[in-house]
């Protein structure tokens, strides 16, 4: 009688085991298809705010075509020239709502700084709710107090923190 249940108690472990794996699989599959859903809105966005960037950048092209993982997003070669373009759409937030300021990932400040330091123009623009705003980095040593470093993540996909840029809000410019 002992071995029955032994076997039953153990009939029932692995049912929970498995039910366990199947939940973990569907949270992993729902994960999938949030960043899936993310990815394809913010290319959306970016073809849109493309075309507004034409206006100002005849030149203007889109990185992503070439390379799905392009450091940045855009590239243009007006009047000899060369800049280099990244776009962050947070039309949810005011350009003004967060004390630290708008944030973009720390690897690319390192990218934009190398790139600088060849002559390249570097740009981030952000949509938000209130308009469009844009920084330049034309000297990372210089410009060191118009920003700060510090960690954050995406909590709509679970994102681990990583180091990121704040730019302060009194030194971004209005645009378009």
């Amino acid at each position: 009688m002992k071995t029955t249940n032994y076997k039953t108690q153990l009939g029932i472990m692995e049912q929970q085991r498995q039910k366990k794996r199947q939940q973990r699989k569907r949270e992993q599959e729902i994960k999938r298809k949030k960043i899936a859903d993310l990815v394809a809105y913010g290319k959306e966005k970016e073809k849109q705010f493309l075309d507004k960037l034409k206006s100002t950048y005849p030149s203007i092209s889109d990185n992503n075509e070439d390379n799905e993982f392009a450091s940045m997003d855009f590239s243009s070669c007006d009047d000899g020239k060369f800049i280099e373009h990244e776009y962050k759409h947070r039309i949810k937030y005011r350009h003004d709502q967060f004390v630290e300021g708008l944030m973009f990932d720390r690897s690319k400040l390192r990218y934009m700084d190398y790139r600088v330091r060849q002559g390249v123009r570097q740009i981030i623009y952000w949509q938000c709710s209130d308009g469009c705003y844009c920084w330049e980095l034309t000297d990372i040593d210089k410009q060191s107090d118009e920003f700060t470093i510090s960690t954050n993540s995406n909590t709509q996909i679970n994102q681990e923190p990583k180091p990121v840029v704040y730019v302060k809000t009194k030194y971004m410019k209005k645009f378009l």
